[in-house]
């Protein structure tokens, strides 16, 4: 496959005549010696429109033909077009047979035309002399006919005309010698023309007359001269081309081709070449004696041109994969995850992926202004201190040229709110081993980060409530160790309850600890039966009635029976209860409302408590949150809810809390009926 600059090469160094325009004002962007020639101009014109470079054309057809070309986009073809033309300082006509061929984009837009041209002013002043030697050999022939009817007229009458036919042999001699003589200007006329042409005689068409060119188009000696044209190039048989000299034969109408392609015999192999030909019919007294082709061969011109849609047509192709390539690239930049910056060499942002704009809460006009450094907001290490600049990693990436991979950085973003990111940064290398630039990835990790805290925070908080009830629990021990056998029966007794009761919190503690395993491990089975809510209720509640503390309240569809795993639901809702008590002791009455929806069941524990404020409402269901009240800190795991929410969700139903300050809150569930 020919590049564009040995395409341009070719068309360079071809005898054709060729040139590009690249705009619809025809700018001249290629013309090759060939055509420079023709317009008896220099290489300078290059770059200038064609109506400067060429004013004596401006009342020629031309400069409007070439417009409506690149408009359309349609080939427009000529043969024998006379131009007149400035050739060192004077006009010349001359004749052309040209091309205007647009050249097209992957959107079938035109970009540029591709002119060609051959000057056949030699081929119409041959015809015009062959067509005047014909006129004057039909002249002769009319007088020679003449002269035997003259003859004719005194072979009437020998005996009164003798001098008369004297004079007429006389006269039919000087036609024949004027006859040879035709045809021998004829036959140096054919020998001598600039362009290719064989001259077939008869129906078989047996080769005539072939100058030099044409038998070096056809790879043939003098040899095939006097041969039928199928006997001296059988490969041609079939051929289109040939096809048209017979039709042209039997019919005496001339025919033009256009890059008529022809497979030929050339080096012992066939060769598909191209031919601008024409075929005229010679004629005698009417009757068709003859045919005679005149043809250029423009097989360069062609498979040049040809190369060049074929590498028009690669470009467009590559286009359209590299504009797929971007658009899926820019699919992958705009769903990832993790946020993506480009930087150029001083660090300032030229591309801010969505999610880099979704993180940084800016978009992405805002985010190229901005340096990572930038003091609308502030690089801090993970321990609160300011991050300097030099420790930053894009900084170090564009400085040292070496990547720098996941290093958390936390960053005090306008209005308060502070985020911690873990960032990627690999600087942009040219060939010349120098950083041009620097790309950034990097992910919001502060969720991580606070449940990694929270993970502190807990394990601190599970070593201070495990210790509480075995401390107490040990005491208590103690003190029964002491105090046997002499031991009091209500010291007994105290000391009994006072262990029974730290064993329960430390039992508790461990089931939480041991549901939080299963439900990490996804080990979680539900084991569902079938049981009647209010029953579930009042065995959970059985514990506060008999207390007489809080007052239990049951409204709604008291009957329902639903399915589901009772020992779980009943976590859930000794859950709720215990919360009401522990966020709400001022709150006597605990409300319990079950309600049947179209599919499900509501079960609500209401307390009458302070309320939830709304900041903390959407966290209180996640994993180690403990909810504050009044500035004091409640003991527990913070595992409670978290528990109750995983339960419900492995049932298929939902969970929520709605609380208003200074009135109570409501935790609810659904259930799935089935």
């Amino acid at each position: 496959m020919l590049s564009d600059k040995e395409i341009l090469e070719v068309l360079t160094q071809s005898k054709d005549a060729a040139a590009i325009y690249d705009s619809p004002a025809l700018t001249i962007r290629f013309v090759n010696a060939a055509m420079l020639e023709i317009w008896g101009k220099e290489s300078d014109i290059i770059g200038k429109t064609l109506e400067e470079a060429l004013p004596e054309l401006h009342d020629q057809p031309f400069f409007d033909i070439l417009k409506n070309v690149w408009e359309t986009g349609e080939t427009y073809r000529a043969i024998e077009t006379p131009a007149t033309l400035v050739i060192s300082g004077k006009s010349k006509t001359s004749y052309f047979d040209f091309e205007f061929r647009p050249l097209k984009n992957a959107n079938g837009q035109t970009m540029a035309i591709l002119h060609t041209a051959i000057d056949v002013t030699s081929r119409i002043l041959a015809w015009r002399t062959l067509a005047e030697k014909q006129r004057r050999e039909e002249q002769l022939i009319e007088e020679l006919s003449a002269t035997n009817n003259s003859i004719q007229a005194v072979n009437d009458n020998l005996s009164a005309a003798n001098q008369g036919l004297i004079e007429s042999n006389e006269n039919i001699n000087r036609l024949n010698l004027r006859l040879q003589e035709s045809e021998t200007d004829f036959k140096r006329l054919v020998a001598q023309a600039p362009v290719a042409i064989l001259v077939f005689r008869g129906e078989n068409m047996v080769i005539d007359l072939a100058n030099k060119d044409i038998l070096e188009i056809l790879g043939k000696d003098a040899d095939v001269i006097g041969k039928p044209l199928l006997e001296g190039f059988p490969e041609l048989k079939g051929e289109p081309a040939v096809e048209l000299l017979f039709d042209v034969y039997r019919t005496g109408k001339s025919f033009n081709g256009e890059e008529v392609p022809v497979n030929m015999m050339r080096n012992g192999k066939m060769e598909t070449r191209y031919f601008n030909f024409s075929y005229r019919p010679l004629m005698d007294e009417g009757a068709i004696i003859g045919i005679m082709d005149i043809a250029v061969e423009v097989t360069t011109q062609v498979v040049a041109r040809k190369n060049l849609e074929v590498i028009v047509s690669e470009k467009s192709h590559l286009e359209k994969d590299l504009r797929a390539n971007e658009r899926r690239l820019q699919g992958v930049l705009d769903t990832m995850a993790e946020g993506v910056v480009i930087v150029n060499d001083k660090g300032i942002p030229s591309y801010a992926n969505p999610m880099a704009q979704r993180i940084m809460g800016v978009p992405e006009s805002a985010f190229i202004d901005r340096r990572y450094e930038d003091f609308q907001w502030q690089n801090q290490r993970l321990d609160g201190s300011p991050l300097p600049k030099e420790d930053h990693p894009m900084f170090v990436a564009l400085q040292t040229g070496l990547p720098v991979y996941d290093q958390e950085v936390g960053i005090q973003l306008a209005g308060s709110k502070k985020i911690y990111i873990s960032i990627n940064a690999a600087p942009l290398i040219d060939d010349n081993g120098t950083v041009y630039g620097g790309i950034v990835t990097f992910m919001d990790v502060t969720n991580r980060r606070m449940v990694s805290q929270q993970k502190d925070d807990f394990i601190s908080v599970a070593s201070h409530e495990l210790k509480t009830p075995i401390a107490a629990l040990k005491g208590a021990l103690q003190l029964l160790d002491r105090m046997l056998p002499g031991i009091e029966p209500d010291m007994l007794t105290k000391l009994v309850k006072q262990s029974n009761k730290s064993l329960n919190k430390l039992t508790e503690l461990v089931n939480s600890l041991l549901n939080m395993n299963r439900i990490s491990r996804g080990r979680f089975p539900i084991n569902k039966t079938t049981f009647r809510v209010t029953d579930l209720i009042n065995d959970c509640c059985a514990h506060i009635t008999t207390a007489g503390t809080h007052k239990i309240i049951l409204q709604g569809d008291v009957d329902l029976h639903i399915s589901a795993d009772e020992r779980l639901v009943d976590q859930v809702i000794v859950n709720f209860i215990n919360n009401a008590i522990k966020y709400a002791p001022d709150s006597r009455e605990i409300l319990f409302n079950i309600r049947k929806l179209k599919d499900e069941v509501k079960i609500s524990v209401t307390d009458y408590g302070p309320g939830i404020s709304a900041d903390k409402l959407p966290h209180i269901f996640e994993r180690y949150y403990q909810a504050e009240n009044d500035n004091l800190q409640f003991s527990g795991l913070g595992l409670g809810l978290y528990i109750s929410a995983e339960i419900i969700e492995r049932h298929g139903g939902k969970i929520g809390a709605d609380s208003e300050l200074g009135k109570g809150t409501t935790f609810w569930f659904t259930l799935p009926l089935e």
